[in-house]
């Protein structure tokens, strides 16, 4: 299996927990191959990585970070993430070219089972997998999607590195970002169903492989009344998913508003990031302070004060059509 992740050095000790849980639910992988973006990892970092990796009998690569401003030829807004999220549209360019297939995931995952199944998952006429975001059609209509084309997460990929650069994506890729003057919803996210999910080239996987926060601080019922997707995955499929998750992301949402490497998180699987993080070489670091800005905690407080009711037909409307509305607006600004 090739395995890439990208990092800064803030993010590693996240990332090395993501790793350790790789390494230790996938000793049935005959070769896992990591490569790292390097977006300016410590050497001390580098070493505990390679120290860990090790171990498990298994290669880590470090990746220079490309200058994704100079190959776009615009100043690429990243809002509250990283432009590192913007490393795997190119990984063609990236990664080695003998490489013909990848799992992209994201540095704030756990892996809980083998990724054997996931790995070996059947691409069809497809040329990337992924989870369905379950989002409202109306962040498709800013793409210019149809409303029944597929709209995924791009925290978790399995990519057919060899129909990207075939297709030549990457082009497309900077194409889109270039078009919209690198002001895209959902960053690199929008990018890719943009430009994939366009040509239907996007293969919907089970949830399981992608299970989002929003999908353990919301029952099923909710989450549908939360976000308002037309087309969504099933009740049945979302159990699954949040009962017995391969890979967990981390990521963030209003209603918990920390994360697993915060202190005092109550995320339902906290106990799987702090079990892997005792195994690994970042085992003695402390939590991270819930350093979130004053109204970001004053929203999550505000909204578990709230009731529920209340609460879930307010953040509707801003996820479901206001959020999607007025970017929809800007874009028309841009354009």
């Amino acid at each position: 299996m090739n395995i890439v992740y990208s990092s800064s050095d803030s993010y590693a000790p996240i990332a090395g927990v993501s790793i350790m849980s790789l390494l230790h639910n996938n000793t049935d992988a005959d070769e896992i191959n990591i490569y790292m973006i390097d977006n300016n990892i410590s050497d001390e970092n580098k070493k505990r990585f390679e120290n860990m990796v090790d171990k498990f009998g298994r290669n880590i690569v470090f990746i220079p970070r490309p200058d994704l401003n100079k190959m776009s030829g615009v100043d690429i807004e990243v809002g509250r993430w990283n432009i590192s999220t913007f490393f795997r549209l190119f990984l063609c360019t990236i990664l080695p070219d003998n490489l013909d297939r990848c799992i992209y995931l994201d540095c704030d995952t756990v892996v809980r089972h083998s990724l054997r199944e996931f790995w070996e998952t059947d691409l069809e006429d497809k040329i990337v997998a992924a989870v369905d975001d379950c989002r409202s059609d109306r962040y498709k209509t800013e793409l210019n999607l149809p409303c029944d084309s597929t709209y995924t997460n791009n925290g978790v990929l399995l990519i057919d590195l060899k129909s990207w650069r075939e297709m030549n994506v990457e082009k497309d890729f900077l194409d889109f970002i270039i078009a919209h003057n690198g002001n895209i919803t959902y960053v690199d996210q929008g990018v890719l169903n943009g430009v994939l999910a366009k040509k239907n080239l996007v293969k919907v996987i089970h949830t399981k492989y992608d299970a989002m926060t929003v999908f353990f601080d919301f029952n099923f019922k909710d989450l549908m009344k939360v976000r308002r997707p037309e087309h969504h995955l099933s009740e049945e499929e979302y159990i699954e998913a949040v009962t017995d998750p391969y890979i967990i992301h981390y990521t963030s949402c209003f209603l918990s508003g920390t994360r697993p490497w915060n202190e005092n998180n109550n995320h339902p699987f906290v106990g799987d990031y702090l079990k892997y993080k005792s195994m690994s070489p970042w085992k003695d670091f402390p939590q991270y302070p819930d350093v979130r800005k004053k109204s970001k905690k004053m929203m999550t407080s505000v909204c578990n004060a709230m009731p529920k009711r209340m609460m879930i037909a307010g953040i509707s409307l801003v996820h479901s059509k206001l959020y999607p509305m007025v970017r929809s607006l800007k874009g028309k600004r841009r354009g």
